[in-house]
């Protein structure tokens, strides 16, 4: 027997998790004083491909291989050794790879104690014989123009304490590999 309606229709919200036909109906969430904003399409399209740069002119390489070639790329080394060590330790070394020459520009050093400090430079794995008995009181840049030295040869700056007592010394070296 049917019976006739006798107001509105109305969708019941359940306010607890019900079964129906074995499918579970959650309850809705709280309403909430938010308003809902649509998220955004994640897909984009891809930016456009850049342009790749055109390869120099023949002339250009050319030029860019002299200038290399004549200048070389810089080289710029440097440390800071801490310690009171009194065997000689390596604070800066640089090494020219083989095949290459390197150009020495310059050596600096600089160290917090300088009465307690001692420096030794080793150039184209050779001992300049710097006198290892005095001490510097300023910091130091020495200027190498012309220092050419072979591929497969080191320079380094070596630095001990005199007497044990703790010392901070920078030292850098700049030059050019061709």
């Amino acid at each position: 027997m049917v019976m006739p309606g006798t107001g509105k229709l109305v969708q019941l919200i359940p306010t607890e998790e019900q079964i129906v036909d074995g499918e579970p109906q959650i309850p809705t969430r709280p309403s909430s004083p938010l308003i809902e904003i649509e998220e955004a399409e994640k897909r984009t399209v891809p930016p456009p491909a850049a342009p790749r740069a055109p390869l120099p002119t023949p002339a250009v390489a050319q030029e860019q291989s002299t200038q290399l070639e004549l200048y070389g790329l810089p080289v710029m080394v440097w440390n800071r050794w801490t310690g009171t060590d009194q065997e000689w330790r390596v604070l800066v070394r640089w090494d020219i790879p083989t095949g290459f020459y390197g150009d020495l520009h310059e050596i600096s050093i600089q160290s917090d104690n300088d009465e307690k400090t001692r420096w030794r430079i080793v150039m184209g794995n050779v001992d300049q014989d710097i006198p290892t008995d005095r001490q510097l009181t300023t910091p130091v840049t020495m200027p190498w123009r012309r220092t050419v030295l072979p591929g497969g040869s080191s320079v380094w700056v070596e630095v001990r304490t005199t007497d044990g007592t703790a010392i901070n010394v920078d030292g850098m070296i700049t030059g050019s590999v061709r």
